[in-house]
């Protein structure tokens, strides 16, 4: 007796396509000699899963020597673009969490919270207009791809991202309005009702942001890149990264500064009194930011050592 045949297809569902075509029959008979007939295990899936991430991973030239080394810079980058999207939404919910924090600050204890926060915006800014000058840089060569037979290979993810992005733009035009029939008590909780809509718009704009961030992974991976305009792309990419990881060490130092000056903002409580700095959303954003600086972090080291290997002797 053998695995059914969608049970086995699941096991597989983790590698890429590419490597299931070449490599799928042989494993699928190895996994079926290790079940005896026997339905696959927690630990079976957990093996296959890790193993097809990995191999995931050097097929986009994340990981090992496989791929050629102009791939692995390529990957790089846009592991550092996938890291913005996420800082991305960090740096809106550290926006809404920090939102009139000077108010509540004493005036002799203002100094550090002020200048970190001042960091966190320049360092965002300065990061989306990499971000920005790295996509501008790439238009060319979008237009070429798309127009070469292109369009077919980005035709579905662009068009589930559009789809998403105008239940978007619909949903914060009919939320702005909303809100202005609001007072601020019930805008930051006092409405159940509003909070759940906001809830729900948050997570929206989340989603468009992944997909958008899909689109333009899928469309990196394949656009043609001379050696000048990758050298760009992959310096855009290192300066973005550094921008992550000075926006997520100033918003931990903003966050440390508001919990010894002002620990009541950071839980809503009255001014004045005390407060826990282990707000969750809080915990959450900062999670968000460390993640994406560890990502960007992680694209870099993978640029500079593939780019070594790219220059000529």
């Amino acid at each position: 007796m053998t695995a059914p045949k969608s049970t086995r297809a699941g096991l597989l569902r983790w590698y890429p396509k590419a490597w299931r075509d070449r490599y799928g029959d042989e494993l699928n008979a190895l996994v079926e000699d290790h079940l005896d007939g026997r339905r696959p295990g927690v630990g079976l899936h957990l093996a296959l899963a890790r193993a097809g991430l990995r191999e995931h991973g050097h097929h986009a030239g994340l990981l090992g020597d496989v791929r050629p080394p102009a791939e692995q810079v390529r990957a790089g980058s846009l592991l550092v673009l996938a890291a913005w999207a996420v800082a991305v939404v960090a740096g809106a919910s550290f926006a809404k969490l920090s939102e009139g924090f000077g108010a509540s600050v004493p005036v002799g204890s203002k100094a550090v919270p002020f200048h970190a926060f001042t960091t966190v915006e320049v360092a965002a800014t300065t990061g989306a207009v990499l971000v920005a000058l790295g996509a501008l840089a790439a238009v060319p060569s979008l237009v070429a791809f798309v127009s070469h037979r292109g369009w077919p290979v980005v035709r579905t993810p662009l068009l589930r991202a559009s789809g998403v992005a105008v239940v978007t733009v619909a949903a914060t035009l009919g939320l702005a309005g909303w809100a202005h029939s609001l007072s601020s008590v019930q805008r930051n909780g006092g409405d159940l009702a509003y909070g759940v809509a906001f809830g729900t718009w948050a997570a929206l704009v989340v989603a468009t942001l992944a997909l958008w961030t899909v689109v333009a992974v899928t469309v990196g991976r394949r656009l043609p890149l001379g050696r000048h305009l990758l050298a760009f792309e992959a310096a855009m990419a290192m300066l973005a990264a550094l921008a992550m990881v000075v926006m997520t060490v100033a918003a931990a130092v903003w966050w440390g500064s508001m919990a010894v000056a002002a620990p009541w903002f950071l839980t809503g409580a009255p001014t004045g009194t005390s407060g826990s700095p282990a707000d969750p959303r809080m915990v959450v954003t900062m999670a968000l930011m460390v993640v994406a600086a560890v990502l960007g972090v992680a694209g870099v080291v993978r640029i500079g050592r593939s780019w070594g290997r790219l220059r000529p002797a």
